[in-house]
Formats: structure tokens, sequence, C-alpha cells
């Protein structure tokens, strides 16, 4: 083995080590998080709601475009992304759910906290907190 592939082994296993040991996640390497977080009896995340005349609704993604598939995990990093991002998500689950023929004056987006047990086999989650964080994607934007 030429000694310039010798060096480019060791240089990449050096770099799976040392973001694996600091759990940094830059791709193509990984921190080695996929599986190892234990998860408590508690779960949180954001959740987005469409505001209407008759009150609020849950946004409901299986009944989107598939193209909206994916809106959950854009939820899950809005409170790290600037304020224009946030809007730009909101304005496009306004967009679809309005081209569902819904309603939407605004997208209320919330934090959840949740109770998880299991109920005869059942996985079942009670509310225990709930904080409105943003409001976005308002009226002015309705076609």
């Amino acid at each position: 083995m030429p000694w310039f592939a010798r060096v480019g082994v060791v240089a990449l296993i050096s770099c799976l080590v040392y973001f694996g040991v600091n759990a940094i996640e830059e791709w193509p390497f990984t921190g080695w998080r996929l599986y190892s977080n234990t998860k408590g009896p508690t779960a949180g995340s954001y959740f987005a709601y469409r505001v209407a005349p008759d009150g609020e609704h849950v946004v409901d993604y299986q009944r989107l475009p598939d193209a909206y598939s994916r809106a959950p995990y854009l939820l899950e990093k809005l409170d790290r992304r600037s304020e224009q991002h946030r809007e730009e998500v909101c304005a496009a689950l306004a967009e679809g759910e309005r081209g569902e023929g819904r309603t939407v004056t605004a997208i209320n987006i919330y934090w959840e906290r949740y109770q998880v047990r299991i109920v005869d086999g059942e996985r079942r989650k009670d509310r225990i907190e709930r904080e409105l964080t943003w409001t976005c994607a308002e009226s002015e934007r309705q076609g």
C-alpha cells in the first residue's frame, strides 16, 4: 500500500474517532448518537396548528401532499433558525393547508411536552405543558 494511502486512512479514522468522541454531527461524519440517547418518561416537540375562524386545528401532515411529510423535522429545529426561515416554513404550511381547501388566518407553533406511558400495550401521551412559541403566516398572505 502506498504511503499516501496509509496517511489518508489514518486521517479518516482519526476524524471518525474525533467526531464520535466529541459528539459532533457534521456531514459526512457522525457523533455516533443514532440510538444512544436514553429516553425518559416525558417527550417534547413543536406542533403546528392552523388558525381558522372556527378555531385552531392541528396540521395533519398526512392530509397534505407528500412534499409536506418532512415538515415535523423542520419544526424540531425551528428555534435555531432565523425569523425569516421560520416565517418561510410557516408560509409553506399555510400554503399547503390552503391548497387543500382549508381556511388559514395564521399558523401557531406550540412547544408541547407529554408524559409517555404504556397502557394495555399501547403508547399513551398525556400533555403536561403547552406554550405558544410563534404565530406566523398571518392572514395578509391569504389569497
